[in-house]
């Protein structure tokens, strides 16, 4: 007979929970390597979206540069011709008001020099010994 005593008894029920804890811990084995074949698929497509996305910065930072550069010739072209006019337009707005100014100024140093003349002639009449 297969079960002579208490003691055989026990041998077969460790021998069937042995067996049942290895299939357990082989299920538990199982999906866990599911999981992290999940977890690298999961990364390996989260990695070429990044490279998707990192080469789609790069292509907008070359064309965002060229068009800086452009744009910064072209500013510093248009730069260089407003500052042309607007020198040129200065100087002949000050040769006007210079000419204008001039007029001004001798117009006022003949009023002066009359009205010093006039007042040195008082003061020298004033001078002059009564005869």
């Amino acid at each position: 007979m297969l079960v002579e005593s208490s003691r055989d008894i026990l041998y077969l029920v460790i021998a069937f929970c042995v067996l049942w804890v290895t299939v357990f811990l082989c299920w538990i084995f199982y999906y866990l390597m599911r999981i992290l074949k999940n977890a690298n698929e999961i990364v390996e497509e989260f990695r070429m979206r990044l490279q998707g996305l990192t080469e789609a910065i790069q292509y907008i930072r070359g064309k965002v540069e060229h068009i800086s550069a452009v744009l910064t010739a072209a500013g510093s072209g248009v730069g260089g011709l407003v500052k042309k006019v607007v020198t040129r337009k200065a100087e002949q707005w000050m040769a006007g008001k210079t000419a204008a100014a001039n007029d001004a100024a001798k117009t006022a140093v003949e009023r002066a020099v009359n009205a010093t003349a006039k007042t040195m002639r008082r003061a020298a009449k004033r001078l002059r010994p009564s005869a």
